[in-house]
């Protein structure tokens, strides 16, 4: 049980708002989450920053959700993302296409995720 800090509990309040619908309240603990994260727990950072970026293409700041995904793309060399990560990932990527399509970031999203995708 002491694994469940706050930033943990934070992390899983803001699962639950996303899936209610509640995306400002789930990007806002998100935020919380990430500043409170132990350092040493870089997969549960990707993890709950993939949501951040989620929760931030569903309030329609598409911009906003690619600045905050793209640095979870790994480069060539870089350790690839675990299972879940993936599949999220690949979640935003399926729902940036749908709300802005052709869009200039979108464009410059889709160039780094197809690059990463052989990484993930």
């Amino acid at each position: 049980m002491s694994f469940f800090d706050r930033a943990e509990l934070d992390g899983l309040a803001a699962l639950v708002m996303a899936r209610l619908g509640r995306h400002d309240e789930s990007e806002a603990r998100l935020h919380r989450t990430l500043s409170q994260l132990r350092p040493d727990l870089r997969r549960n950072r990707t993890y709950y920053a993939i949501h951040l970026a989620l929760a931030q293409l569903a309030q329609g700041e598409a911009d906003q959700a690619v600045a905050t995904a793209l640095p979870l793309v790994p480069e060539a060399g870089e350790r690839p993302l675990s299972g879940r990560n993936k599949k999220l990932l690949s979640q935003f990527d399926r729902g940036l296409t749908q709300v802005a399509a052709g869009t200039r970031f979108v464009i410059e999203w889709q160039d780094r995720f197809s690059e990463g995708e052989k990484e993930l």
